[in-house]
């Protein structure tokens, strides 16, 4: 999940003030970790301790209610009127948190059941459970030893997104948008465009748009390929709460990673 973390900490900088390039600084001494991240950790909390995810949701945005960008009108609404059924949105906020399961079990049946498990704590429809099917299914298949061609073909047979183009081709036309029929197509290119996750990163931020989103979603896609440097790690732990590194310390300890490939 640290592609992820550290996508949503990149992008929060920018997500006010939208650009259009990659070059930028890239930990920006403004950036702080949004409700992308608190979600995050709050799946892998679920999965360390083997519990509902509707809980640890609720647990951690409760937790975590101030947290820089706040949380979507919809999902607040959820989240303190008490209910437990999830509600018709075809965003892109269980694609964001998702990344923990892409990497937590050991068959591609389990993490496909997981993830969709995971999306309807909070949402019920169809596009954002394909969202997160599609970024839990490519991270598991990154981390295994699959080609980027290979996943592009299988994104567009079994989850209808068409990655047939890179950033530069659309990065003037992109708006803000959080419907996952849009977004998905994007946020996978920014990655597959990509030799490193930081270039996952920046081109995810230079599309403007919801850049938080955006880069927590490219990178934790481009951690399953290209892996994430020490220094960047580093500095990425040394910006989150100290219960966020509990979290992932003990993830890290019950979830064995297999070596990444550089490319």
């Amino acid at each position: 999940m640290i592609g992820a973390l550290l996508g949503d900490l990149v992008g929060s900088a920018y997500k006010t003030e939208p650009i259009k390039t990659t070059e930028f600084d890239f930990i920006s001494p403004t950036a702080r970790y949004t409700d992308e991240s608190v979600l995050t950790i709050a799946i892998a909390n679920a999965i360390n301790r083997s519990e509902n995810y509707q809980f640890n949701i609720r647990r951690f945005a409760k937790e975590y209610a101030d947290v820089q960008g706040g949380y979507g009108a919809n999902f607040k609404f959820w989240l303190y009127t008490g209910g437990n059924e999830p509600y018709n949105s075809l965003g892109v906020g269980p694609a964001a948190r998702v990344s923990p399961i892409g990497w937590a079990f050991d068959s591609l049946e389990v993490t496909l059941a997981e993830a969709e498990k995971s999306v309807l704590a909070t949402h019920s429809h169809n596009e954002a459970i394909k969202a997160a099917r599609s970024v839990a299914h490519i991270i598991y298949l990154g981390r295994n030893g699959a080609s980027v061609g290979e996943c592009k073909m299988l994104l567009s047979e079994h989850y209808g997104y068409a990655i047939d183009f890179n950033p530069d081709d659309v990065r003037a036309s992109v708006v803000p948008e959080s419907a996952a029929p849009v977004v998905m197509p994007l946020i996978f290119s920014c990655a597959f465009s990509a030799r490193t996750t930081e270039d996952a990163i920046r081109n995810a931020v230079s599309l403007g748009g919801q850049s938080d989103t955006l880069a927590c979603l490219s990178g934790a896609v481009a951690e399953a390929f290209f892996g994430v440097p020490n220094p960047l790690k580093q500095e990425l732990l040394r910006r989150l709460p100290e219960a966020f590194l509990n979290v992932m310390a003990i993830f890290r300890d019950q979830h064995t990673t297999p070596t990444l490939r550089a490319g």
